[in-house]
């Protein structure tokens, strides 16, 4: 995916915070932002042990995400610290 498309999907993800599944913004983190990273030579960790709560190292941010129960989406709060990281990497202005 390239940056401008990559910059347009976290746009849309922001319109739609309360409508974002944990597995939709994993999908992105770990297939596209983990390269757009790597080639950048920016920092990139994901960290789960098993359990619902998924750590991201995105740059100099980290944050966590928590699988929902009962649903697949995410709550507004998880969404929101995905993008204040993304926001440090210039993927995301935020308004």
């Amino acid at each position: 995916m390239d940056d401008a498309r990559l910059r347009q999907r976290v746009k849309e993800i922001a319109e739609s915070a309360e409508n974002i599944r944990d597995d939709e913004l994993f999908a992105l983190l770990d297939n596209h932002i983990q390269p757009f990273c790597q080639i950048r030579g920016l920092r990139y960790d994901h960290r789960n042990r098993g359990g619902s709560h998924h750590v991201f190292t995105v740059g100099t941010s980290t944050f966590t995400v928590a699988k929902p129960h009962g649903t697949s989406l995410l709550k507004p709060v998880y969404v929101r610290s995905f993008l204040d990281a993304l926001a440090e990497i210039d993927l995301y202005e935020q308004e």
